[in-house]
């Protein structure tokens, strides 16, 4: 016997919470299936258990860039004791994200989630039923395929390891790869970046990706560009990795962890019998979220083809396909001002246009850019590395994009988000009055 349901969402994750609850308080009957823990990759594997980490590896880096200006010596880190602390985080969630939706009445289904047909799903030899279905299944590892691929690790393995090993590589040059350098790095093992392209980090400005890399090669975060794998074999208790467009660069390492960034997970759950389309960036939608082929389903976060794979977007769309499905189609997700920021060691973030967009588009602009490590606000905290740049359209008193890294570059990015998406005149940008002496104090000058 089938279960029948208004809404069945497929994932746990921050697209599918706002999502449910909407439903559920407009009197639907909602489902929600999770293949592995309630709460998605965010609180368990990514976003959070990263920055618990992060908080040691930036006490460590912010004593050491002030070893010999009042502080004689480097904290001592105990990384078993650090991953008992991160575990206080990550091993509620599950428990409190299910029980929140038990209360509300919402069914939960835990196993593997696919369609058999337009209106149905098979979970564990359950058949579900359901007159709306919402695809919040979020992204998985991009595989990696070189002789050898199976000896490498995961992110999540690298975010629940009870002792950190002395040698590590992270493949692939983006977010996940810089991240966790930085911790490993900080916290005493000798990190490797290998990127297969000639330039890392691609969705943020290559100025600001400069400093960056700069930067971390002074922490001896070691960073080859062009360098893709050839291969990777265990030899005696490590790994030996080969990898160089002629096999030139030879790396041992204790461990070698997959940052090649991540993948819409939307293979798999049988989206082809459900008439559901899907291209490289996860399902295909529309201005509502509603899949272009089969009107009855809708896609949110990693899992959908819109312009950003972040948390924060994750739960704007989910809140935004919440309305269309109480309500019809209405509500259509404003993605002006999204920041995004890469918590390296220093951040990388950015919010609004590139340059190269600006120039591809021929809209006017002025770039601004100084160094954060000529300012007061981080020289007094001995940083080295700093640098911002923010493009203005003067004639019509806008701030058009920002980019920056450095000490609180996470934070000072949304201080710009806030004034690309509400509009905010530069002109009255410079006429507020900052504390002083703070890093946003300075926002008057970068502008």
């Amino acid at each position: 016997m089938a279960h029948r349901y208004d809404l069945a969402i497929l994932g746990a994750g921050p697209a599918c919470g706002p999502a449910a609850r909407a439903a559920n308080d407009a009197g639907k009957s909602v489902a929600v299936i999770e293949e592995r823990f309630f709460g998605g990759v965010c609180p368990m594997t990514g976003c959070n258990p990263k920055k618990v980490l992060m908080a040691a590896a930036e006490a460590i880096h912010a004593v050491e860039k002030l070893r010999g200006k009042g502080l004689l010596s480097t904290p001592g880190l105990d990384w078993e004791a650090l991953m008992r602390f991160k575990r206080e985080f990550t091993e509620p969630i599950p428990d409190a994200v299910e029980n929140g939706y038990w209360e509300r009445g919402i069914d939960t289904f835990h196993g593997h989630a696919a369609f058999i047909s337009e209106s149905e799903l098979e979970v564990n030899g359950e058949i579900l039923e359901a007159g709306k279905f919402l695809i919040a299944t979020g992204a998985r590892p991009r595989k990696l395929s070189f002789p050898g691929a199976d000896l490498v690790s995961d992110s999540d393995a690298f975010l629940d390891m009870d002792a950190l090993p002395g040698r590590i590589i992270f493949l692939g040059g983006g977010f996940i790869s810089f991240e966790f350098a930085g911790i490993a790095a900080q916290c005493g093992a000798k990190a490797t970046i290998l990127s297969h392209g000639d330039r890392a980090l691609r969705a943020f400005d290559p100025d600001m990706v400069d400093v960056l890399t700069g930067a971390m090669r002074s922490d001896g975060v070691g960073i080859h560009l062009n360098a893709p794998v050839v291969s990777l074999e265990k030899r005696g208790t490590g790994l030996v990795l080969v990898a160089g467009k002629n096999g030139e660069i030879t790396l041992e390492a204790d461990m070698v962890v997959n940052g090649a960034g991540r993948v819409p997970n939307v293979d798999g759950i049988g989206l082809e019998k459900a008439g559901v389309a899907t291209g490289k960036r996860g399902v295909k939608v529309n201005a509502f979220l509603q899949s272009v082929s089969n009107e009855n389903v809708y896609a949110a976060g990693d899992a959908a083809d819109t312009p950003f794979a972040l948390t924060p977007s994750a739960d704007i769309e989910s809140a935004a396909v919440g309305k269309n499905l109480v309500h019809g189609n209405m509500e259509q997700v404003d993605y002006t001002g999204i920041p995004h920021v890469a918590f390296s060691l220093p951040p990388l973030a950015a919010v609004g246009a590139s340059e190269a967009e600006l120039r591809d588009k021929g809209i006017k602009f002025v770039a601004k850019e100084n160094n954060l490590a000529e300012w007061f606000s981080w020289k007094r905290l001995g940083e080295t590395h700093g640098a911002v740049k923010i493009l203005l359209d003067e004639k019509n008193d806008r701030i058009l994009g920002a980019h920056m890294v450095g000490h609180e570059a996470s934070e000072l990015i949304n201080y710009f988000a806030m004034a690309i998406r509400l509009g905010l005149p530069t002109s009255e940008m410079r006429k507020t009055v900052w504390t002083y002496p703070t890093s946003s104090y300075y926002i008057k000058y970068m502008i």
